[in-house]
């Protein structure tokens, strides 16, 4: 691997090295090259280099090794989280864990998801808790995992999950650890398993929570009042609330902090929880997150993947073309186009040839009658 070479190079090549056959390999480079394409929804019956039933079968059912090419992914995280802050002098930009659900809306049949298609907030499909690390500008996925409804854990028990599996080397080199969250994860066990680990919660909660003197949270008449909850006893609660506009007026959104800060702190790193909105938003529009068509769970966790990791080459591109990053959020549509002349350019090379050759049979054959 050269130092020298672009981030973003160097992770493509080392996932296409990870895959031990010619065969997956140009088959990953064509499925890459979809899903930057960035129409957020991959052709993926429409392609030509590889036919469908051919990329179908690499992800349903070809034996490849995608643990593999998750650690080539964290890998790399890891390696330009750390050039990242090594950039500053003196205080460095905080670390903000930030945990959420998004559904994946789906219809039809999936019989083979069982145990994963579930109904929650009037979206049937598959619900995916992300935990997403942002850092100054540097903003990527970790991991997910996937709810399996009623009885199973709670998608506030998985994303604690998630934010114990963080390096060790991360929470060592990281004073204060910000967790980010809406209030549906504001259960007893999620900010219990917060402040054991350590972190700092900033975290979205219902207004008709009750305090132990039996006052709820929106009677409350002073930002920033330190408080306790019945079921955390002896742990100290900061709460603020904010107005949000809404179609009908306005809307009281109450956030706590397990750490004692100023109301306007509370308040200013409650809202920067909305950049995995933006980024669910990039993820979904872009890179066709969710647009998955196959039948087998092994090929939805595959699609998920390959998804998250072109969002993942298209970050290293941005980061890498750029002294100075002055905005983390680009024109992906634009940017992903770019990566995918520069790293999938054969196989868009070779998708024009067949197009050009059918358009060319065609017109001889016009000119023949």
């Amino acid at each position: 691997m050269n130092p020298k070479e672009p981030r973003s190079r160097r992770l493509y090549s080392d996932i296409l090295v990870s895959f031990s056959r010619k065969q997956h390999r140009d088959t990953v480079q064509v499925l890459l090259c979809h899903f930057l394409a960035a129409l957020g929804q991959p052709r993926l019956n429409s392609a030509t280099v590889k036919s469908p039933s051919a990329i179908s079968r690499f992800l349903n059912h070809y034996d490849w090794n995608l643990r593999a090419v998750i650690r080539i992914m964290r890998r790399h995280a890891l390696e330009q989280y750390f050039e990242y802050r090594q950039q500053f002098r003196g205080r460095r930009p905080r670390l903000e864990l930030i945990v959420d659900l998004t559904s994946l809306g789906k219809e039809g049949q999936f019989t083979a998801l069982t145990g994963w298609m579930h109904t929650l907030n009037g979206v049937h499909g598959v619900h995916v808790v992300i935990l997403f690390l942002c850092c100054g500008t540097f903003r990527l996925p970790w991991s997910f995992l996937i709810w399996r409804g009623k009885g199973q854990p709670s998608p506030a028990m998985l994303a604690l999950k998630l934010l114990r599996g963080l390096p060790v080397e991360v929470r060592q080199g990281n004073r204060d650890i910000h967790v980010l969250a809406d209030a549906a994860f504001s259960s007893k066990p999620f900010i219990q398993g917060v402040v054991d680990l350590g972190f700092q919660g900033f975290i979205g909660i219902p207004g008709n929570r009750t305090t132990t003197t039996g006052v709820q949270l929106k009677s409350l008449q002073k930002q920033g009042m330190k408080i306790e909850l019945p079921d955390l006893p002896g742990i100290p609660i900061w709460v603020c609330w904010i107005w949000l506009k809404t179609k009908t007026g306005k809307e009281q959104r109450f956030v706590i902090s397990t750490a004692p800060r100023s109301p306007a702190n509370i308040r200013q790193t409650g809202k920067r929880r909305w950049k995995i909105e933006a980024f669910f938003k990039t993820l979904k529009s872009r890179f066709g997150f969710g647009r998955f068509g196959q039948h087998s769970k092994m090929g939805v966790l595959r699609y998920l993947c390959l998804s998250l990791l072109s969002y993942q080459i298209c970050h290293f591109e941005h980061v890498d073309s750029q002294q100075e990053v002055t905005s983390c959020w680009p024109d992906w549509g634009a940017l992903a186009r770019t990566v995918r002349q520069k790293l999938c350019g054969w196989v868009r090379l070779s998708e024009l040839k067949a197009e050009l050759k059918a358009l060319n049979d065609v017109l001889d054959a016009i000119f023949i009658m």
